[in-house]
């Protein structure tokens, strides 16, 4: 059963991916869904040479978004007092419901949770030592932690720089969707 909820995930993943190389670049989806796919397999090359190597391509690839994202939120200049206020006492206005599902579900997704612990079995160690064993337990936790705090915080930039445009804009958010959403940003914060 853990296996289809992966392969699930997945499959959102490819289709998500197609669709953002839909809007970013014009590829068609099928054109999309290979190039998603393709990339898969050089990720699987990457790990031939060791999973550090992998991980280490990951962190850059997360690190290249975050600052992309980070920059875009500090160019729309959100208020920072209510970004905090609503971190530590969180609301849920009327009409929410459907959007903090879909942050929640982008921020913890189980596969995410099933590849961290693979991570962990990919170690080295001695499953009768105690110490060993908690020791790895400890790094997982933590590794996952970071991780989900990572993704947390990217959300928060993302869903930041939408409320800017959101609040200053919003009569005109009527018309925003998936597809131009890109362009409307481009245009609202010249980046």
């Amino acid at each position: 059963m853990v296996e289809l909820a992966i392969i699930d995930s997945d499959i959102q993943e490819v289709i998500g991916t197609a669709t953002a190389l839909l809007i970013l670049f014009k590829f068609p989806l099928w054109l999309g869904t290979i190039v998603t796919i393709l990339d898969s397999l050089v990720f699987l090359f990457i790990h031939y040479f060791g999973i550090r190597k992998l991980e280490a391509f990951f962190v850059a690839i997360i690190m290249i978004m975050m600052v992309c994202f980070f920059t875009n939120m500090f160019y729309a200049k959100p208020d920072v007092s209510q970004m905090l206020e609503g971190t530590l006492l969180p609301t849920l206005p009327q009409g929410a419901g459907t959007a903090f599902i879909g942050l929640i579900g982008s921020v913890i997704m189980p596969h995410n949770l099933y590849l961290h612990s693979a991570l962990v079995l990919s170690r080295k160690i001695n499953a009768r030592s105690k110490n060993q064993v908690k020791e790895a337990n400890y790094y997982f936790n933590l590794e996952s932690a970071i991780s989900l705090f990572i993704t947390f915080i990217v959300n928060a930039a993302i869903i930041a720089t939408f409320a800017v445009y959101a609040e200053s804009k919003h009569d005109q958010t009527a018309n925003m969707n998936l597809y131009n959403v890109s362009d409307v940003l481009s245009k609202e914060f010249g980046l």
